[in-house]
């Protein structure tokens, strides 16, 4: 709950930053907002240190630098959401819904005003009262083209915060997953990690491409990245929807199997590797068959002395197993020693 000091320094900090971006004749847009509200409140040491530079250099801050700092040090924190855009959107909301009782009420007090301006227009004893109720009526009208100009800028800023929220869950979205496998990359692997309970039973299989590079070599990039995408394909085939699917690196991948012992990664394991053994590849352009493709696996089970690094660890040892004693296998690793 934000107590009354906190409210009191959000809103200094506030015009602080609608100072600075008036100052420099910057819009104060909902990423221009964020840059120069972290800038104040010391958030982030980088982005206040570029801002700091950029200005000892006298080197213009614009829209286009702070949307750079933007996409750099804000985009992907989670922090931002909470902390900045959502209570913005909520003001926002807030005023909209009192200029809109504003409204309600103008219409009744106009439609008062004017019965009340047609009964005096007959009345010649009360020309001053009349005058009053004609400037009263006056005013709603240029209160209500006022109104409507501000509701136009608000609703423009509202749907603005809302589609820096959508950009905001795509960058998240992008930051964490491999973009030529849609399979999570290692810093997705990290974050979903973080919700499994290592005192459970888990698994791990790591596997590698075998003679990958002559794909690439003889093939093309292209190819070798076509390749890549399928065997992701028949990786997410065989794994179930809680288990996590990793493009780990080149051509390695993780799969972390949850709430299951290394023998049923094992029969997962072998189900990837026989697919991948059947899997017949033609270059379409040249009609050229693509050798036999084939993959190494290394299996290892979460133990009590085990930590995810620990796990993959002991995983890639048994995958370079599999490697050493002529690839195309599946090799279970050795149990921790006691």
């Amino acid at each position: 709950m934000v107590n009354q000091h906190d409210v009191q320094y959000a809103t200094e900090l506030s015009e602080r930053v609608l100072a600075f971006l008036t100052n420099h004749n910057i819009a104060p847009s909902p990423i221009n907002y964020s840059v120069i509200y972290i800038y104040y409140s010391n958030q982030n040491k980088a982005l206040k240190a570029e801002i700091a530079k950029q200005m000892s250099d006298k080197k213009s801050v614009d829209g286009v630098f702070l949307e750079h700092l933007f996409n750099r040090y804000i985009s992907n924190n989670e922090k931002v959401e909470q902390a900045i855009l959502i209570p913005f959107e909520s003001t926002l909301k807030k005023t909209l819904y009192q200029i809109n009782a504003q409204v309600v009420n103008e219409k009744e007090t106009a439609k008062n005003l004017d019965l009340a301006d047609k009964a005096l227009a007959k009345m010649d004893d009360h020309k001053s009262l009349h005058k009053v109720v004609n400037f009263l009526l006056s005013s709603i009208h240029t209160s209500k083209s006022q109104r409507k100009s501000l509701t136009d800028e608000l609703t423009k800023t509202s749907e603005e915060v809302s589609l820096l929220r959508t950009q905001l869950a795509t960058s998240k979205q992008e930051a964490i997953i491999d973009a030529l496998t849609g399979l999570f990359n290692r810093r997705g692997c990290e974050n979903m990690l973080k919700d499994f309970d290592t005192t459970q039973l888990h698994s791990s299989i790591i596997i590698d491409i075998d003679h990958f590079k002559a794909v690439n070599d003889n093939f093309g990039h292209s190819i070798g990245d076509k390749v890549i995408q399928k065997i992701a394909s028949i990786i997410k085939k065989h794994i179930g929807l809680e288990d996590i699917p990793v493009r780990y690196g080149g051509e390695e991948f993780v799969v972390v199997i949850k709430n299951k012992s290394q023998e049923n990664a094992h029969f997962i394991a072998e189900k990837i590797r026989t697919s991948v053994e059947e899997l017949k590849l033609i270059q379409r352009q040249s009609n050229t068959h693509l050798p036999p493709m084939s993959v190494s696996i290394g299996i290892a089970e979460l133990e009590e002395s085990d930590d995810w690094p620990s796990l993959f660890e002991r995983a890639d040892k048994a995958l370079y197993q599999a490697k050493n004693s002529g690839r195309n296998r599946c090799v279970i690793a050795e149990p921790v020693a006691a």
